[in-house]
């Protein structure tokens, strides 16, 4: 199983930022953690990923306890803010990740077809602090997306991407699952979820309100989108028609 978390908790203080998490994403598959800011996406993913510490429950990424070298050599991670290597260009981004990862097998050709994809065949010599946070986001998808991993994990996947980027990058994700990789992300962006996700876990305060496979979240809800089951899980149904109605009087 490329993850899979057993109790995965968090807290800073009083604060419970993640709180019990039960989550497998298994080969193949597209997993999405939904919810607004400081429901507890990115702390799960930074746990995954091994970036900080749980209080408790555990996370294993192909087996290997998440922070373990086995476990950092199974997985990807492309972060909200990149950062720490603005000086470096597109290329010898692509090239240090690559010498990181001891340059997998089929490393380069896939890199170099996610750089065409996204338009930054041209641009290799760019240094990221040249770019903007969007071009340097997609950069470091290319890198993270080149190595093949058993596990991608993709924080606030659609965040700053301009809308051609937001469709190379689900047709992206959607190869790395066709070829048998596993995908996790975080997104707010309720359409893209829907899009591209086969499972959603859907976040507020930290805790679960509802996961599963979308089809069943969706069922369960009577819900003809993500966003009127996310809305209902939340305890919002009737947002949208509240809110048009206090707009009426603009």
């Amino acid at each position: 199983m490329p993850l899979s978390t057993h109790g995965l908790s968090r807290r800073y203080r009083a604060l419970v930022a993640l709180d019990r998490l039960e989550l497998q994403v298994a080969q193949g598959s597209i997993v999405g953690l939904v919810g607004p800011n400081g429901s507890g996406k990115t702390t799960a993913l930074r746990l995954v990923a091994g970036l900080d510490s749980p209080d408790a429950g555990r996370a294993t990424v192909d087996g290997h306890p998440a922070g373990s070298v086995g476990a950092r050599r199974s997985l990807a991670y492309v972060p909200d803010e990149p950062g720490g290597l603005e000086e470096l260009t597109v290329g010898e981004l692509i090239d240090l990740v690559g010498a990181l990862y001891g340059r997998p097998d089929g490393y380069d050709r896939r890199a170099l077809v996610l750089l065409a994809a996204f338009g930054l065949d041209s641009r290799s010599g760019d240094r990221l602090a040249a770019l903007s946070h969007g071009l340097r986001r997609q950069a470091s998808i290319v890198a993270a997306g080149a190595l093949a991993t058993p596990l991608l994990v993709v924080d606030e996947a659609t965040a700053t991407l301009d809308p051609e980027a937001v469709i190379v990058l689900r047709e992206a994700l959607s190869a790395v699952a066709a070829r048998g990789g596993a995908v996790l992300l975080a997104t707010q962006d309720l359409h893209f979820a829907e899009t591209v996700c086969d499972e959603v876990w859907l976040l507020a305060h930290g805790r679960t309100v509802a996961s599963g496979q979308l089809r069943s979240v969706l069922a369960g809800y009577g819900a003809p989108t993500l966003e009127a089951a996310f809305l209902a899980a939340v305890g919002q149904p009737d947002l949208v028609a509240s809110v048009r109605e206090s707009f009426r009087t603009l």
